[in-house]
C-alpha cells in the first residue's frame, strides 16, 4: 500500500531540535488525562466501591487502558506513527476508509473536550469566586446559563486558541508550568488531609449490605467506567511528528504508559486523601466531593479552594492539550477530503467557533459532551487495536491486540447503555452520533478527486 500524502507532518515539514521533548510529551498526555472530572465524580466512585474498592478499580482500569497503549506501542515499533500518528497507522493497516472514521471520531472527541473544559472552567471559577457568576441570561436544557460563567468559558476558549497559534514548543512550555503548579497544589492539600485526617474515616473499605457484608459488585461497575477517566493519553501520538530529534517513536509509546500510570497514582491519592479527612460516606451526595471533604474535615475554605484550583489547573492542561490535538486532527481531515492542508489559523478559528457554540448550552450539556467524546475515543482505540492485530506476529501480540479491542468496545457499549438508562432512546448522544455519521458519509462521498487518499 502506498503511503498517503495526507499522512505527512501536520503543521511542519520536518522535526527540529526545538521539537517536543519527552517531558513535554508526557505533560501533554498527563495533562489531557487528569482534568477536572475527578472533582465531580469522586462521590460516585465512593458510592459504588468505597475507598478500597475505588483503588482496586483504578488499578484494574489503568491495567486495561495499558493494554490499549500497548497496541499504540506496537504500531510505534513498526514505524507507523511517522505517517501521521494513529490516523496514519490505521490508514496503513486498515485502509483509507478506516482512517477517515478515526479522523472524524477524533475531531468529535477533541473538540467536545475543548467545549467541556470551557464550561467546566466557568463552573469551577464561580465556585471559587461566587461573585463572578453574574445574572442569568437564558435557559438551556432546563438550567440557567449565567453571564459570568459564559464569559469565562468564551474568554478561556479565546485565550487557549491564541496560545495554540504559537509554536508547539512554546505551548508545551506553558503546559509544563501549569501541570507542575497543579501537582504542587495537589500535593499541599493531600499532605494536609493526611496530617489532619484519621484512618478510621476510610472504614469500611467497601460499601456494606444491611447485614454488614461487604459488597463487591460495585468494583466491577466502576471498572467499566475507568477507560473514560484515562482517555486522552494518546494525544502524544497526534503530536509525535513534532517531537525533538532526540525522541524516538518508541519513546512516545513509553510516554503514554508512564502518563497512564501517573494518572492512576494521582487518582488514588485523591480518593484516599479525601476519604481520610472525613468519613467517606458523607461525600457520596456532595456536588463537589473532593472540595467538600477538605472544607468540612479541616474546617478550611482555603484547603477546599486549593482542591478547586487544582481542578481549574487541570482544566487548563486538558484544554491546551486537546485544542492542540484538535487543530492537527482537523488538518488531517482537510487533507483527506481535499488533498490540501488546512491553515493553522483557519483550523484554530473553526475549532474555537464550534467549541463556543457547544459551550453555549452550559452545564446541562456536560454529560452528553463527555459521553460523545468517550464513544469516539472508544471507536478510535478499537480501530487502533485492529491495526495492531494486522501487524501482530506472535501469540502474545495478538492477545494484547484482542484484549485492547475488547476494552475499547466495552467502553463504547457501556456509554451507550448508560445513556439509554439515564435518558431513554432519545438521548442527545444518539442524535449527535447519527448526525456525525450522516455528515461524515456525505463528506466522504463528496471529497475531491485529487485527494491523496484516493486509490
Amino acid at each position: 500500500m502506498s503511503t498517503p500524502l495526507a499522512m505527512t507532518t501536520p503543521l511542519s515539514a520536518e522535526r527540529t531540535a526545538r521539537g517536543l521533548t519527552r517531558l513535554q510529551l508526557f505533560m501533554m498526555s498527563f495533562g489531557s488525562i487528569v482534568g477536572v472530572g475527578w472533582i465531580t465524580i469522586l462521590g460516585q466512585w465512593l458510592s459504588l466501591a468505597g475507598p478500597g474498592g475505588s483503588v482496586v478499580a483504578l488499578a484494574m482500569g489503568a491495567a486495561a487502558v495499558l493494554l490499549v497503549a500497548a497496541n499504540y506501542a506496537a504500531l510505534a515499533r513498526n514505524d507507523l506513527f511517522s505517517k501521521g500518528g494513529e490516523i496514519g497507522a490505521v490508514a496503513e493497516s486498515l485502509g483509507s476508509h478506516a482512517a477517515f472514521i478515526v479522523t472524524v471520531a477524533m475531531c468529535m472527541a477533541t473538540i467536545s473536550i475543548v467545549a467541556f473544559e470551557a464550561v467546566s472552567a466557568g463552573w469551577i471559577a464561580v465556585t471559587i469566586f461566587p461573585a463572578l457568576e453574574g445574572a442569568p441570561l437564558y435557559r438551556a436544557f432546563g438550567r440557567d446559563v449565567h453571564a459570568g460563567t459564559l464569559a469565562i468559558a468564551l474568554a478561556g476558549t479565546a485565550l487557549v486558541a491564541v496560545l495554540n497559534l504559537r509554536p508547539i514548543a512554546k505551548t508545551a512550555r506553558a503546559q509544563n508550568i501549569i501541570v507542575f503548579v497543579k501537582l504542587g497544589v495537589t500535593s499541599v492539600f493531600i499532605v494536609g488531609g493526611v496530617m489532619a485526617g484519621n484512618a478510621s474515616n476510610l472504614l469500611p473499605l467497601l460499601p456494606t449490605s444491611t447485614d454488614g457484608e461487604p459488597i463487591y459488585t460495585g468494583i466491577l461497575s466502576l471498572v467499566a467506567t475507568m477507560p473514560l477517566w484515562f482517555a486522552g493519553f494518546h494525544v502524544v501520538a497526534i503530536l509525535s511528528n513534532e517531537r525533538a530529534d532526540s525522541v524516538r517513536l518508541t519513546d512516545v509509546a513509553w510516554v503514554m504508559r508512564v502518563a497512564i500510570v501517573a494518572a492512576g497514582v494521582f487518582y488514588v491519592c485523591v480518593v484516599l486523601a479525601a476519604s481520610y479527612v472525613v468519613p467517606w460516606q458523607t461525600l457520596i451526595a456532595a456536588p463537589l466531593p473532593a472540595a467538600t471533604a477538605f472544607r468540612n474535615g479541616l474546617s478550611s475554605v482555603t484547603f477546599a479552594n486549593l482542591v478547586l484550583i487544582s481542578g481549574l489547573l487541570g482544566i487548563c492542561s486538558a484544554w491546551i492539550a486537546c485544542f492542540a490535538a484538535s487543530v492537527r486532527v482537523l488538518n488531517q481531515l482537510r487533507k483527506q477530503l481535499s488533498g490540501r492542508a488546512a491553515e493553522p489559523r483557519s483550523a484554530t478559528m473553526f475549532i474555537t467557533v464550534l467549541a463556543v457554540i457547544l459551550a453555549l448550552a452550559g452545564r446541562a450539556a456536560l454529560v452528553p459532551i463527555v459521553n460523545v467524546a468517550a464513544l469516539c475515543f472508544g471507536l478510535v482505540y478499537f480501530l487502533v487495536s485492529l491495526a495492531a492485530w494486522r501487524h501482530a506476529v506472535t501469540l502474545r501480540q495478538r492477545c494484547i491486540a484482542a484484549l485492547g479491542a475488547v476494552v475499547a468496545g466495552s467502553m463504547s457499549v457501556y456509554i451507550l447503555i448508560s445513556a439509554v438508562a439515564e435518558t431513554g432512546w432519545m438521548a442527545p448522544e444518539f442524535g449527535i452520533v447519527v448526525l456525525a455519521v450522516v455528515a461524515g458519509s456525505v463528506l466522504w462521498m463528496m471529497r475531491s478527486k485529487s485527494t491523496a487518499y484516493a486509490s
